[in-house]
């Protein structure tokens, strides 16, 4: 057995058979717990996301983000990327600062709120971003390929069961201003 192997962590006794009130957790210690695990994997995950794009394109994952997010849905204010990928609005605005600075996003008044900025992709921002999401596909590629094509169809299913589950304590007013 491999290093890697042996300090892959098993699945805990009792979390496989449901008794009359769901699986048996009553054994488990910090590394057994679902959103422990989950979390490990999104740090390791955003860790090698940011080594990549940052040796690559001189991107932070923020940055990297807010391009392959504008580059989707064409504009957005920052209030509404901020939402968008659960990042803080000031973190956001630095990013936004510095793509705008490198010439591959512009800010035009809002109309309809003149204290936020529509932020735009300009055609260098558009090239770059067709470069960032083939770059990104191939990563994705990758990665999904460590598991067997029914392994990723549930994983992506349990991710969303559990996603629409806690999003339900997630629900706030619009405000319409961030449209």
């Amino acid at each position: 057995m491999s290093d890697l192997a042996e300090k892959r962590p098993t699945v805990p006794a009792g979390a496989l058979s449901d008794g009359p009130n769901g699986p048996d957790t009553s054994d488990f210690v910090l590394e057994d717990f679902l959103t422990f695990r989950l979390l490990i994997l999104a740090r390791a995950l955003d860790r090698q996301a940011k080594r990549t794009y940052g040796e690559s394109f001189g991107l932070s994952l923020v940055e990297w983000r807010i391009l392959a997010k504008l580059g989707t849905v064409g504009s957005a204010t920052v209030n509404r990327l901020a939402t968008w990928m659960h990042y803080d609005k000031a973190q956001i605005s630095r990013a936004v600062g510095s793509l705008a600075e490198a010439g591959y996003l512009t800010r035009a008044t809002n109309a309809s709120d003149t204290r936020s900025a529509i932020l735009t992709l300009t055609p260098e921002g558009q090239e770059f971003h067709v470069e960032l999401m083939a770059f990104g596909r191939e990563r994705q590629r990758l990665l999904l390929s460590l598991l067997k094509p029914d392994e990723r169809e549930s994983l992506y299913e349990i991710v969303s069961i559990l996603t629409d589950h806690l999003r339900k304590d997630d629900v706030k007013p619009t405000d319409p201003k961030e449209e």
